[in-house]
This record gives structure tokens, sequence and C-alpha cells, in this order.
């Protein structure tokens, strides 16, 4: 039995009710941190994305961590190399997420997972310039990942209508046996069509943050959700 956000699941994406996770990726924290007061109550997580953590350090991750208690808090840090010293430092400011690059090597991922294992954390896998997703996934899981992150942006190359994509996305979540949040330029009128794959969540930045309104955008997307 696997566990992601701190609750038991099964290898099936559609045994969680889709979250929504909040992508915090400009390079300013305060800007940030105000956003991410404006919609906190309509979201499940809130991500330090990796343009914020490079600008400003592990400090987003702690400053999150202090104003945000009840909320799970990602780390976007995209772990590549070195592994446990890098993970370690975000999970100790207070996350309970990090992400690694699902194309590093093996004993780079069971290191950030042996890190995660010490805080009661969980590793996310981004699936960027990972070929065969599906053949991955199952050796990520066996590591101790506990979910994956897939960019949407990579199905606007399909050269396919829209209920295509989204039958072709179905298809790959059901594949991949490990919760799946979808992430890339998602939006209200998009989120609608999503309902129907089988996601554990969506990753949401720009058309929360870019919005006159963020926390009537979130509060749509929260209420789609639900």
């Amino acid at each position: 039995m696997h566990t992601f956000c701190g609750k038991p699941v099964d290898a099936q994406p559609g045994s969680l009710v889709m979250k929504l996770q909040l992508a915090l990726d400009r390079p300013d924290l305060s800007r940030e941190l105000e956003l991410a007061r404006q919609v906190d109550r309509y979201v499940d997580l809130i991500e330090a994305g990796t343009p914020l953590l490079i600008r400003e350090g592990i400090r987003a991750v702690r400053e999150l961590r202090r104003r945000h208690r009840g909320t799970m808090i990602v780390a976007d840090i995209k772990v590549i190399d070195a592994g446990e010293p890098i993970a370690e430092l975000a999970f100790a400011a207070g996350a309970n997420v990090v992400t690694v690059l699902g194309c590093a090597s093996n004993e780079v991922i069971e290191r950030v997972v042996r890190s995660a294992e010490r805080y009661d954390g969980e590793v996310m896998a981004d699936s960027l310039s990972v070929l065969d997703i599906t053949g991955r996934t199952r050796e990520l899981r066996e590591l101790g990942v506990t979910s994956l992150c897939i960019n949407r942006r990579g199905f606007k190359k399909l050269k396919t209508d829209r209920d295509e994509t989204l039958r072709h996305l179905a298809e790959l979540v059901e594949e991949v046996h490990l919760p799946v949040y979808l992430a890339g330029g998602i939006d209200v009128d998009e989120l609608s069509g999503l309902r129907a794959v089988p996601l554990a969540g969506v990753i949401v930045g720009a058309a929360i943050a870019e919005a006159s309104s963020p926390a009537e955008v979130a509060r749509q997307m929260r209420r789609l959700l639900d």
C-alpha cells in the first residue's frame, strides 16, 4: 500500500479525490506569499516552484510552512544529483513533498526516498525527459516514489482534437499505477474536461497567479473539483 499526502492509496490513480496544487513559480517571495495567503482556503497543496527556490533558496519553503501549517508544502527542487543532502534541506524546512526528475539515476532517487522516510515525507517524480513514462514509473514506484507529475504541454504536440487528447491522457494515467498530478497551462475551462481523467490532482500556476482576482479563479477551480 502506498501513501500520498499522508493518506493510504492503492495502485489505481482514480482512488484519490482530485486535489488542487498551487504552483508559486514567480521569483518574488513577497509576491508569492501574498498570493498563497489569498487562495490558501481553496488549495490542497502549495508548491515552492523551481524559479522561486533558485531565487530565494530553502527560505521559501520555510516561510510557506510558517504561514500555512495546515497545508501540504511541495518543494519543486527537481533533484537530479546528490539527492539526500538536497532533499534533507527541504524536508527539514517543512516540506511535505520533494520532487525529483524521473530521469535521475536510481541511486539519487533512492537517496531522496531515504530522506523522505526520515521526515514522513513524500517524493514526486517529474516526467520531464522520460521517454517511456509507463516503464519508468514501474521502476520509480519500486524505488519508493509516491506520485508522478506529467506536464500537459507534451500533449499539445499531438495532432489530435481535444477529446482524443483526453482519451490518450486517461489511458496513460491508467497505465502508470501511481497517483498522477497534471501540470502545464491548466485553466478553468480545461479543468472541466480534465475531471473525466483519473488524476490525483492538477498543478496550477499562471491561471491563478495572473488572474485579476486569483481568489475567484481558485474558488471556481475548487468548486469544479468538489
